[in-house]
């Protein structure tokens, strides 16, 4: 009968089976981690479209044409809180909204405008957090206002009146959210030391860390298998 000494060592020498688990940052956000106009991607409506010449995307077709009879400019009806929405596809980290302005008339009607930022579509948008509101924009400029809020949706919004909203373009400069995924490497390890062990193995975990280089890898834990889930 083998002594208790020997069984242990040749369970610590033979291959052992773990798992770690990493968390892991997009490579894809790492590279695209630059703000552009998120706005140009998206997806525009509104609250309505005056004698349907005057669509919502006009707002976001990269053009600042500010004549309306361009038809690069949105217009809704005498809307009741009239408002503008752009659908981002994704939540961003929104640092500034550019609008442009009416040029060839009627620049007062943007006046009292608000920019809403967030990821409900409560009331089509416009409960979310606001940025600003503006007093007014000069007919034909662009007016840059600083945000700093994260959110797939962004409004303009005219609240508590009936109004025409004209806006010759929206331009929103951020860049995606960091996301987290969770990965698990399949590693063997062939060992003089105890590895069933927790001391042991942490010993080897630590190594492990201190030898990272990949800046994308900020968690590496023991884990167990992930479960497979099998068809019924």
């Amino acid at each position: 009968m083998k002594s208790m000494l020997s069984k242990k060592m040749e369970n610590s020498q033979r291959t052992m089976l773990l798992f770690l688990g990493l968390c892991i940052f997009s490579l894809q956000w790492m590279l695209t981690h630059e703000e552009v106009n998120v706005a140009l991607g998206g997806i525009a409506t509104q609250s309505s479209v005056y004698d349907n010449y005057y669509p919502a995307y006009f707002a976001i077709d990269g053009n600042r044409d500010s004549n309306a009879y361009h038809h690069s400019c949105t217009n809704t009806n005498f809307d009741y809180n009239p408002w503008w929405r752009v659908d981002l596809l994704a939540v961003y980290e929104i640092s500034s909204v550019i609008v442009t302005n009416r040029g060839d008339c009627c620049s007062e009607r943007i006046n009292g405008a608000e920019i809403h930022i967030g990821n409900s579509l409560v009331n089509n948008g416009n409960n979310n957090p606001r940025c600003v509101a503006i007093s007014s924009i000069p007919a034909g400029a662009s007016a840059n206002y600083t945000c700093k809020m994260r959110g797939r949706y962004v409004n303009i919004v005219i609240p508590n009146v009936s109004q025409y909203l004209t806006l010759c373009e929206v331009e929103v400069s951020g860049a995606p959210v960091p996301v987290t995924k969770r990965a698990f490497l399949r590693l063997k390890f062939n060992s003089s030391e105890d590895l069933m062990n927790p001391n042991v193995r942490d010993k080897v975990l630590q190594k492990m860390i201190s030898a990272n280089v990949q800046p994308t890898v900020f968690q590496v834990r023991w884990t167990k298998e992930p479960e497979l889930k099998t068809e019924t």
